[in-house]
């Protein structure tokens, strides 16, 4: 059985009986007893939704708490014919008292000729910050954080080449060390098969000092064996010389990665972000339409199958389409990209994340 209160007044009518002052934004319950907002809200249950009448003590069940109340209108308008006599929250004395506009506070009115001071001073403030705030002044502090962007894009352009270069170079010294191995092994198989000829063409030459002393005989034979070597020397210089004609280098490497190379250039672009503060504060979102694009998906032996999907569909839905076809689960599937087999696609990222188009590949592998 409800509590029944006895009013002496009207002004008693006007007091929130939590607080004792006169209401601030007052609230009706459903058992139709009314109290300010501020005092519902320093009573409201909010881990069970819940809200206990202070004078019948009946539980309502509010999911959004006592804003969600309906304002009891009758004593708003009393309120407003009314003189406010009561306790000044400020200075706490008993003064009529009139409600700002701006906070919706009650205050005598000494306390309030402050307030609107208060208020007066807040407003000088706020304009002469907008005098200070010009648009040039916008426009240098544009300039200079864009500025520091660029400097910051060069420099992490310059580190990909200067990598990419360190690369290219140890590879090159790489190769030119496996050219001068093949060198001196050439030169080996070169000495050890002309070794026997070179010492008897040695031999040949040092018996040519005594040439004046040999007979006819003894010089047919030396001129004999002088013809030969030379043949032999001849026939061997000649293979070598033959060999070294057929020596081809190349540099051997996979087109596609020229190609991979190209497309990682092409994706390649500026994207300028906001902080999640600066995207809350927001007030108009920009809606992208959906795209359809044509995806390529490739195994391990360069089996190609194509999707057409939209850029607002998941790396999970591309996984699933996949999966249909080869009667195969999404979990069951691994998508990466080309160059990179370790770096799994996020399930839950769309394909505009991964800035997809139709030059796009993915490498597809399945697990047991």
């Amino acid at each position: 059985m409800s509590n029944v209160y006895k009013f002496d007044n009207l002004e008693d009518l006007l007091q929130c009986i939590i607080c004792l002052d006169r209401y601030q934004t007052p609230k009706v319950l459903s058992c139709q007893h009314t109290f300010c907002l501020r005092c519902l809200q320093g009573i409201y249950d909010s881990r069970h939704q819940t809200l206990t009448c202070p004078t019948c003590r009946k539980v309502m069940h509010l999911t959004r708490g006592p804003n969600e109340l309906p304002g009891n209108i009758l004593l708003t308008n009393l309120m407003d014919v009314q003189p406010v006599k009561a306790k000044c929250p400020c200075c706490h004395k008993i003064e009529t008292l009139t409600i700002c506009e701006h906070c919706n506070s009650t205050k005598c009115a000494n306390c309030n000729e402050q307030h609107i001071n208060d208020i007066r001073q807040s407003t000088r403030t706020t304009i002469e910050e907008l005098k200070d705030t010009s648009e040039n002044n916008l426009k240098v502090s544009i300039h200079d954080a864009f500025k520091t962007v660029r400097n910051e894009i060069c420099s992490q352009f310059q580190n990909i080449r200067q990598h990419h270069d360190a690369i290219l170079l140890n590879k090159q010294l790489d190769i030119l060390k496996q050219l001068e191995l093949h060198e001196r092994n050439l030169l080996i198989d070169v000495e050890n098969d002309l070794q026997s000829l070179e010492q008897s063409r040695a031999e040949l030459i040092e018996k040519n000092y005594h040439l004046e002393s040999k007979n006819e005989p003894e010089l047919v034979d030396l001129l004999t064996k002088a013809s030969n070597i030379q043949s032999r020397l001849a026939t061997k210089l000649a293979e070598h010389y033959a060999h070294l004609n057929t020596i081809e280098v190349t540099l051997q490497y996979d087109p596609d990665q020229i190609n991979q190379i190209n497309q990682l250039c092409n994706h390649m672009q500026l994207n300028v972000s906001y902080t999640t503060e600066q995207k809350a504060s927001q007030s108009t979102n920009v809606l992208v339409p959906s795209e359809s694009i044509c995806l390529t998906l490739r195994t391990s032996l360069n089996q190609e199958y194509k999707y057409h999907i939209g850029l607002d569909k998941t790396i999970y839905e591309l996984k699933e389409m996949f999966g249909k076809q080869g009667n195969l689960h999404a979990n069951q599937i691994v998508l990466t990209k080309p160059g990179n087999f370790f770096d799994q696609l996020d399930d839950n990222r769309t394909l505009r994340s991964y800035d997809c188009d139709s030059t796009t590949i993915f490498m597809i592998s399945v697990q047991k």
